[in-house]
């Protein structure tokens, strides 16, 4: 049986909420619009009108997708963590993990290990050579507390490398397909840091 509904179930939405999430739906579209647009190949005005959005895309952290998926990207940072048990045993984690459900979790997955990229790029190194990321220590943290018995978690970046458009052509001419999780699709580790799970 339908429900039905009347005047007497609520005050609707005031004008000025209404004309606010509108202006804000407007502004998402526009800004989601002008960075598709704004992929290679685009012109100056594209990526000129792209740019006004730039504050936008910081403040939601959107952008990396955008980038992930347009030509020519850039290779794809993977977050490696060995996380080390006090009976000896050490599981290994990835970030983003290809098996990750629903789709939209592994972008999510992916967003994250692309700005800790970022935060160790820009972040200092101490004497000893670890990154002094305060988001790789936030991350190692995490995994400490959704792991018992953690003792300790050693960070790792690792570039996960695009096969080249010669490549593409060269085995779509001969009928074969690349096999991009290949162990030459990936750079060596780069070790970020270790933390224990005791601080």
């Amino acid at each position: 049986m339908a429900r039905e509904y009347s005047e007497e179930a609520g005050p609707g939405w005031p004008g000025w909420a209404k004309a606010g999430v509108t202006a804000l739906l407007l502004v998402h579209g526009a800004a989601v619009l002008s960075a598709v647009m704004a992929a290679s190949p685009s012109s100056d005005l594209q990526r000129a009108i792209a740019d006004r959005f730039r504050w936008y895309y910081k403040l939601v952290d959107q952008g990396y997708t955008y980038r992930f998926y347009t030509a020519g990207a850039p290779p794809t940072p993977i977050l490696i963590a060995d996380v080390q048990f006090g009976d000896g045993r050490t599981e290994t984690l990835r970030i983003p993990d290809r098996a990750q459900a629903p789709r939209l979790r592994y972008q999510r997955h992916l967003a994250l290990a692309y700005h800790l990229f970022e935060d160790v790029r820009r972040a200092p190194r101490d004497p000893g050579g670890d990154s002094r990321s305060r988001w790789a220590a936030s991350y190692a943290r995490h995994l400490c507390a959704e792991n018992p018995g953690a003792s300790r978690v050693v960070l790792y970046l690792q570039d996960h490398l695009n096969p080249s458009p010669r490549e593409l052509v060269e085995a779509a001419q001969e009928g074969r397909a690349i096999d991009a999780e290949g162990p030459r699709y990936y750079g060596d580790r780069q070790r970020i840091g270790a933390y224990s799970c005791d601080d």
